[in-house]
């Protein structure tokens, strides 16, 4: 990827015109957007929240609310104004877009 290109969000079961799916690619490019760090703090909340170390973790982003549980997670939108509605998705599912948007965010060019 070069530097000037934007990742486009891509991992292991991603469904095309899944609304859970359309969602999750959305926190990760308006949310979570090229910061490894960032995506690797939050994919350490959703594991432990999957794991049962966490009850739940929220943290309100730029475009989203995430509200993640042991099974599922909601997405909301920040503001109301969107006009969009709550979605709710796999935890499992988002953990794994966020491991491989941290994968292809690592996977510059030397």
């Amino acid at each position: 990827m070069a530097d000037n290109e934007f990742p486009v969000p891509d991992w292991p079961g991603k469904a095309a015109g899944d609304v859970g799916h359309d969602r999750i690619a959305a926190v990760l490019v308006m949310d979570i957007q090229r910061a490894p760090d960032w995506a690797n703090t939050v994919l350490s909340h959703l594991r432990n929240v999957q794991e049962g170390v966490e009850d739940h973790w929220e943290m309100a982003m730029n475009a989203y609310i995430l509200k993640a549980g042991r099974k599922t997670s909601a997405i909301e939108p920040v503001y109301a104004e969107a006009d969009e509605a709550v979605v709710t998705v796999q935890t499992g599912d988002l953990i794994l877009a966020l491991e491989a948007w941290v994968a292809l965010l690592s996977d510059k060019p030397d």
